[in-house]
């Protein structure tokens, strides 16, 4: 996705910069475990809070990523990524983005990091990763008088 067409063409003239992170690498155990079943039981698993808080906190304190940086869960019960919010998201600067796996994540990650949750439909995925690859390609920063794809 980041090496072909119009993503590779706007990180080539310098209009982005997309930065991906491991969550994996912020566990503490040596299995290094990002999964835990839901609390009080239920199916599948979730995305454990500790991993996830503690890439975001590496982000703010080893990047340039601002502390009022919009953090987003790329989810299925999130707001539809149309093209106002494409708009929208384009004038924010630096956003971080997180995509999980499994059912979804920690209530505590909803609750105390996130500050939106983006969904690109009603349709199953393997996994968040391609939401974002597919909504990465509508909000690169509006310097300069950038383009906007929508999704209605």
């Amino acid at each position: 996705v980041l090496a072909e067409g119009i993503i590779a063409r706007a990180i080539n003239e310098g209009i982005i910069n997309i930065c991906l992170y491991d969550i994996r690498e912020h566990t503490r155990d040596r299995h290094r475990t990002v999964d835990d079943y839901p609390f009080g039981g239920g199916p599948g698993m979730l995305m454990k809070p500790e991993p996830v808080f503690r890439a975001v906190e590496s982000l703010w304190e080893r990047s340039r990523v601002p502390l009022n940086s919009p953090v987003i869960l790329m989810t299925p019960q999130g707001r539809p990524f149309k093209h106002s919010v494409a708009k929208e998201l384009s004038s924010q600067g630096d956003l971080i983005l997180i995509c999980g796996r499994y059912e979804g994540f920690d209530e505590r990650i909803r609750e105390d990091l996130a500050t939106d949750e983006i969904s690109i439909g009603d349709y199953v995925l393997s996994g968040g990763d391609r939401g974002y690859g597919y909504s990465r390609c509508c909000f690169p920063n509006d310097s300069g008088g950038s383009g906007y794809a929508g999704i209605n």
